[in-house]
């Protein structure tokens, strides 16, 4: 499933079908279908690329504040838990955006591949 902001886009407009004859508004119908298609594909390819560098700078960012923890305990504070904590908390989100990111992406190429079929 597309992120919802995606799934709300759809290009569609009634054709008066009394003026213009069926095929013709069949194929301005089939026209909206593929724009809209490929608007989301666009957008989830560019959502992608948002949380594949979101995801790099944020990991980069944590993970310089874990090696600045301090690993020994200093003064009667035990820093190890802390420390450990942390790190784990770090780990499982990057699982989470990793399987945010692998979802995105077999969107992608299963949209890619239903469109590969569908093309003259």
């Amino acid at each position: 499933m597309p992120p919802k902001f995606i799934e709300k886009v759809d290009l569609s407009f009634k054709i008066d079908e009394s003026i213009i004859n069926q095929d013709e508004a069949q194929a301005t119908y089939n026209q909206m279908r593929q724009i809209t298609k490929e608007f989301r594909t666009q957008a989830m390819t560019l959502y992608v690329q948002s949380l594949g560098r979101e995801n790099e700078l944020l990991s980069n960012e944590i993970k310089r504040i874990v090696e600045g923890f301090p690993q020994e305990n200093d003064e009667g504070f035990d820093a190890e838990p802390g420390h450990a904590a942390f790190k784990h908390f770090h780990n499982l989100r990057e699982k989470r955006l990793n399987l945010e990111a692998e979802h995105s992406i077999h969107f992608l190429s299963e949209e890619r591949v239903e469109g590969d079929t569908n093309d003259p």
